[in-house]
C-alpha cells in the first residue's frame, strides 16, 4: 500500500493483543495495554473443511443491516462485516491497514488526498459486479444525517468522492488526516451496491441486505439472532461454516454458555470476565478501550432543558463517583478505573488526569444547584440496560450520587431501547461508554464531542470544546497528539458532556475447535476464513 503503512507508522499501535499460550506462537504486548491468548490464525477454511454451525454470543445484536449499524463489536460488527466485507482491515500483529476489498490505498504528500483501487472480479451477493461508483454512493450513505450512521462523522471528513474509474476511487478530504484508513476499515468500508440500493425499499433493505462479503443472511429476528449461510460466490474463496448470532443478556450469561458450548465464540466485556476466561487459558483476542465506561449526561440534545444542563450538575456528578468503589464493586478490583480520557497504556498517555473524586465538593455543588433551583429536589433519571453488570453499575452509581444529594430514578430497558434512546436524545443520564481505539482515538473523541458528531449523545456543542478536538485530529505527530491531548482533557474537565469511570476490556472468547478467525478495528472479528476443526 506505499504510504499508508508508513504513514500510520506513527499514529498506530495495536488495539487487540494477540499473545499466544501453550500451542506456540510468540508473546506480545499491544500499546493498548491488552494481553490475550490469541488463537492460530494460520489456517483458513479450505473446501474439505466446509459445513457445521459456529453459534456467536452477542454483548449486543447488530440494530439492523442499514448502513453504517455496525462499527463496533459490542455492537454487531461482526455481523455487518460478514455480509458486506470491508474495504480495509486493521491488522494488530502488523500495526498497519492492509487492503481487503481494496487492491491499494495511496495517500500524497500531505495526507489530504487518497487513492483506493479496487480488487477486480469482485461480485455482491447478487452477482452485480463492484464499483467504484458503489463505493462513492456509500460515502455518501454515511454522510447523509436521515441515514444516522454512526461513521457519519468519520464520513463528513471526505469533501469528495470522486470515480477515476470503474475500480479507482479519489478520496479528498477537508483536511490533513494521516488516521484517515480507520474510516475504511470500519463500517464506512462496507460497500452498499448502488443499483440494488437505490431500488429496494429501504426497511426491507435492512432485513434483506446484499453484499460483497463471505455470507449472505439467512434469517433475522431482531434483538435476538442473525443467521448465516455462506457466499457461494464470495471473493475469497470457499466459505465453510454457518454463522449463528445470539443474544445473551450479561456477559456471565455469555460464559456460561461458552463453557457448555452452547457457543463457540463469545463476546466478553468487564475486566472480571476477561480475567476469568484468561485464567481459564480460554484463548481469545483482548482490547482496552480508553474511556469505555462511561455516564453520558444530557447536555441538551433533543431539546432536553434539565438539571444537566447545568456544568454545575455535571461537575457535581463527576466528582461523586468513587471509581475506586466502582472498580471494586463491579470488577473485584480487576478493572482499570479512571476518569482520563485515554488509558495509561495508551500512546498517547502523558500523564493526562479527569476530575477527582471529592464527595463534598459535589454535595456543595449539589446544594448550590438546588438553592438555585427551588423547583429541582434533587431528581435525576438514570436509563440502564437489562444485562445484569449494568443493572450493577446503576445500583452503585445511583448510591455515589444520592449521598452527594441527587435524587436517583433508575428505569430499566433492553438493551436495544436504550442504545436507540442514547442516539435520540431520550434520557437524562446513562451508562455507556465510548469505543476507542488507540489506531486513531480522535475520530472517536471526534464523533462523541463534536456538535455534528455521530456518536455526540450528550448533544454538547461548545466551541473551546470543538477547537480542541479539531486540534488534535489535525495534529501530525506523536508528540504533537500527545500535547493537543493534554490540552483538550483541561477543555473536557470544565465542561463534562460524560464522565468517565473506566477503561473498558473486551474479550472475545474462541474455542479451540475453531480456527480461521481474524480480529480487526473495535474488537470485530472476520470470520470469511473460519472453519471448525475436525
Amino acid at each position: 500500500m506505499n504510504r499508508t503503512t508508513s504513514a500510520l507508522a506513527v499514529l498506530a499501535a495495536a488495539t487487540l493483543t494477540l499473545t499466544a499460550c501453550g500451542g506456540g506462537g510468540d508473546d506480545s504486548t499491544s500499546a493498548a495495554g491488552g494481553e490475550g491468548q490469541a488463537p492460530d490464525q494460520s489456517e483458513r477454511c479450505t473446501a474439505d473443511l466446509a459445513g457445521g454451525t459456529i453459534t456467536v454470543g452477542e454483548f449486543s445484536m447488530l440494530p439492523s443491516f442499514a448502513p453504517g449499524q455496525g462499527q463496533y463489536g459490542v455492537r454487531g460488527g461482526a455481523q455487518s462485516a460478514a455480509v458486506y466485507d470491508r474495504l480495509m482491515v486493521w491488522n494488530p500483529e502488523a500495526e498497519a491497514f492492509e487492503p481487503k476489498l481494496a487492491e491499494s490505498l495511496e495517500a500524497n504528500a500531505d495526507n489530504t488526498v487518497w487513492t483506493l483501487k479496487l480488487r477486480e472480479g469482485v461480485t455482491f451477493s447478487n452477482g452485480d459486479p463492484l464499483t467504484a461508483e458503489d463505493v462513492a454512493f456509500t460515502v455518501g450513505l454515511h454522510k447523509n444525517p436521515a441515514t444516522r450512521s454512526v461513521a457519519m462523522t468519520e464520513a463528513m471528513e471526505i469533501s469528495d468522492a470522486r470515480v477515476v474509474d470503474p475500480l479507482t476511487v479519489e478520496f479528498t478530504l477537508a483536511k490533513p488526516w494521516a488516521g484517515f484508513p480507520v474510516t475504511l476499515a470500519g463500517t464506512v468500508g462496507e460497500v452498499f451496491p448502488k443499483k440494488a440500493y437505490e431500488s429496494a425499499d429501504p426497511q426491507e433493505w435492512a432485513r434483506n441486505p446484499v453484499g460483497a462479503g463471505a455470507f449472505t443472511l439467512a434469517s433475522y429476528t431482531p434483538d435476538q439472532e442473525v443467521v448465516l449461510e455462506p457466499n457461494p460466490a464470495y471473493y475469497g474463496g470457499p466459505v465453510c461454516p454457518t454463522l449463528k448470532f445470539i443474544r445473551i443478556p450479561g456477559t456471565q450469561g455469555t460464559y456460561d454458555a461458552f463453557q457448555t458450548d452452547e457457543v463457540q465464540v463469545g463476546f466478553l466485556r468487564g475486566a472480571k470476565f476477561v480475567t476469568t476466561a484468561q485464567d481459564d487459558d480460554v484463548r481469545g483476542f483482548e482490547e482496552i478501550i480508553s474511556s469505555g465506561s462511561v455516564l453520558n449526561m444530557n447536555s441538551g440534545k433533543a431539546g432536553y432543558d434539565g438539571v444537566l444542563t447545568d456544568v454545575r450538575a455535571r461537575r457535581a456528578v463527576a466528582a461523586a463517583m468513587d471509581r475506586d468503589l466502582w472498580n471494586q464493586r463491579l470488577y473485584a478490583g480487576e478493572g482499570q478505573p479512571t476518569s482520563a480520557l485515554v488509558a495509561e497504556s495508551s500512546r498517547l498517555f502523558d500523564g493526562q488526569q479527569g476530575p477527582a473524586y471529592d464527595a463534598e465538593k459535589a454535595k456543595g455543588l449539589v446544594a448550590e444547584i438546588k438553592a438555585d433551583r427551588p423547583d429541582w429536589d434533587g431528581t435525576l433519571r438514570m436509563l440502564i440496560s437489562d444485562g445484569p453488570e449494568n443493572i450493577e453499575a446503576g445500583v452503585v452509581a445511583k448510591a455515589l450520587l444520592d449521598a452527594a444529594g441527587f435524587n436517583v430514578v433508575i428505569e430499566n430497558a433492553p438493551v436495544s431501547q436504550v442504545t436507540a434512546r442514547q442516539f435520540t436524545g431520550d434520557y437524562e443520564i446513562v451508562i455507556g461508554g465510548l469505543a476507542t481505539t488507540d489506531a486513531d482515538p480522535a475520530a472517536a473523541f471526534a464523533s462523541g464531542m463534536l456538535p455534528n458528531g455521530a456518536t455526540n449523545l450528550s448533544g454538547i456543542n461548545n466551541p473551546e470544546l470543538t477547537a480542541a478536538v479539531n486540534d488534535l485530529k489535525a495534529a501530525a505527530d506523536l508528540d504533537a497528539q500527545k500535547a493537543a491531548l493534554t490540552a483538550l482533557q483541561e477543555v473536557f474537565n470544565e465542561l463534562q458532556p460524560f464522565t468517565v469511570m473506566a477503561n473498558a476490556e473486551q474479550y472475545v472468547a474462541v474455542s479451540d475447535t475453531v480456527g480461521g478467525l481474524t480480529p480487526t478495528l473495535s474488537s470485530t472479528v472476520l470470520y470469511d476464513g473460519a472453519f471448525l476443526k475436525k
